[in-house]
């Protein structure tokens, strides 16, 4: 008897410093997928004992000595998957954090068959919204949905796609790489399709309480939040950009243009408004710097 389609997924998952919802979540994936291999990215806190229950619940462990960035931790659990006895056909892409609703491998699955059937060459497959907000959306073909860059986190990616073009830009180490995967699937004539009914769950930056010369905003009594991210990804975040710039601006000048306005709209936005806009500055023009230096990889410290 053939397996049933959700056992020709393996979800990786990455991992640092996680703490014990990991094996809840965990759990909860193993219900939807064949196979589960976390890969613990040089976590600096001891967390043994959460990637020992993961190991008795049956999930692979890959163990990484030092950090290696999301693209380098999700490539080692990638050769893992694909390497295991379960021989997956899909490899589900996973940060630790991030939450399926159920049957959501089963909407992916499906998504990627109607494309199929509709003369679509897959790259992967994305969930219609995450965290309630509808994803990128780039027109469609028949009935099917086409996604515009997505995010790494719940993404399902056939194996043949990785076959054809490769795995994931270790140089980018963060920010940037569902980015740089997605273009190069595109220029090699694949795209990124949407499961429209499928939703997942995922931490979109934080939500900081806006502010203009230390005075509170908040139009009509409510308080104006604002998202932002860690401070230091605003160096991996203007560095990435410009590195992929350079190697997709021709091909994607559409994306090129849209994605420096949005940046540059951002970083403006959270320089005025948000907290922390000295090093969260600092740290977008160290990317700059940096980014048309041509210099990849984990930032060094200077």
């Amino acid at each position: 008897m053939g397996k049933v389609p959700e056992d020709n997924i393996a979800a990786v998952v990455s991992l640092y410093n996680p703490d014990a919802g990991v094996v809840a979540h965990c759990a909860a994936l193993m219900e939807q997928v064949g196979h589960v291999v976390a890969v613990d990215d040089g976590s600096p806190n001891d967390c043994q004992g959460i990637l020992a229950q993961l190991e008795s619940m049956g999930a692979q462990v890959v163990r990484l000595r030092r950090n290696s960035g999301i693209a380098g931790a999700l490539n080692a659990g990638i050769r893992a998957a694909r390497e295991h006895a379960s021989n997956p056909v899909f490899i589900l892409t996973m940060d630790q954090d991030s939450l399926l609703d159920p049957g959501y491998t089963a909407k992916l699955l499906a998504a990627h068959e109607v494309a199929r059937a509709n003369g679509v060459t897959v790259g992967m497959v994305a969930p219609g919204s995450i965290s309630g907000l509808p994803t990128r959306r780039r027109g469609a073909h028949k009935d099917t949905l086409l996604g515009g860059e997505p995010i790494q986190s719940g993404l399902l990616i056939p194996c043949e796609a990785l076959d054809s073009i490769g795995l994931l830009m270790e140089e980018l180490f963060i920010d940037g790489v569902d980015t740089e995967f997605y273009l190069r699937a595109r220029d090699a004539g694949m795209e990124s399709v949407l499961a429209p009914e499928a939703r997942l769950e995922h931490a979109l930056g934080s939500m900081v309480a806006a502010s203009l010369f230390g005075i509170k905003i908040a139009p009509g009594g409510r308080p104006l939040r604002i998202r932002t991210a860690a401070s230091y990804r605003y160096y991996y975040i203007f560095r990435n950009r410009l590195l992929l710039l350079r190697k997709y601006w021709r091909t994607q000048p559409a994306w090129a243009l849209k994605g420096v306005l949005a940046d540059y709209r951002h970083l403006a936005i959270v320089t005025a408004l948000a907290p922390g806009r000295g090093k969260r500055l600092a740290s977008a023009l160290a990317g700059v710097r940096d980014g048309f230096a041509g210099i990849s990889g984990q930032r060094t410290p200077r």
